[in-house]
C-alpha cells in the first residue's frame, strides 16, 4: 500500500478571510506504462480535508509533451474516452483516478521511460496553487517493480 505522497495547504482567497483553507493531498499515485511510446494514463486519490472545493485544472510534467484528463464512458455499450476539463474535489472528499475511469492521460514521451521510474507531476488549481507529486511508474498489469539495492552485477 503506498503512502502518502504529496501535501499542499491552500490560502484563503485574498480579501476574504471567511473562507477557510482547503488542504490536498495524494496518495497511491502511478502511471500505467505501455511499450512503443503508446500513452501511458497516471492514476490517483486526491484528498480534500479542507473546507472548501478545490478545482484540478491541469498538470504538467517536463517528461511527456502533453497531459489531459480523461473519463473513460460506456456510450451505447462503446468504451470511449471523453476530455474532461477540470476536477472539483469537494470538501472532505476524495476523488480517485482509477482504471477505467477518471485518468491522467500522458502522451509524447520525452525521454526513455521505464517500470521502476518516477515522474515529477505538478497537479495546478483553479486559485493557482500547483502540487508536486512524484508517480511511480508501474508495468502494464499495474504491478510495482521491486529494486534491488546493494547488488553488484555485470
Amino acid at each position: 500500500m503506498a503512502g502518502l505522497l504529496a501535501y499542499a495547504t491552500f490560502p484563503a482567497a485574498p480579501g476574504n478571510t471567511a473562507d477557510l483553507q482547503a488542504s490536498i493531498s495524494v496518495s497511491d499515485a502511478w502511471i500505467r506504462w505501455l511499450p512503443a511510446n503508446l500513452p501511458a494514463a497516471g492514476y490517483a486519490t486526491l484528498h480534500n480535508v479542507g473546507e472548501r472545493r478545490a478545482t484540478l485544472v491541469a498538470a504538467s510534467t517536463s517528461d511527456y509533451g502533453t497531459i489531459m484528463f480523461h473519463a473513460s464512458r460506456n456510450q451505447r455499450g462503446v468504451e470511449r474516452m471523453v476530455r474532461i476539463d477540470s476536477i472539483a474535489i469537494e470538501p472532505h472528499s476524495q476523488v480517485s483516478f482509477a482504471p477505467e475511469g477518471l485518468h491522467i492521460m500522458l502522451t509524447e514521451p520525452k525521454r526513455s521511460i521505464q517500470p521502476g521510474d518516477h515522474v515529477l507531476l505538478i497537479l495546478r488549481f483553479a486559485n493557482g496553487q500547483s502540487l508536486p507529486v512524484q508517480f511511480e511508474v508501474r508495468r502494464t498489469d499495474g504491478s510495482a517493480v521491486k529494486r534491488v539495492t546493494g547488488a553488484s552485477g555485470g
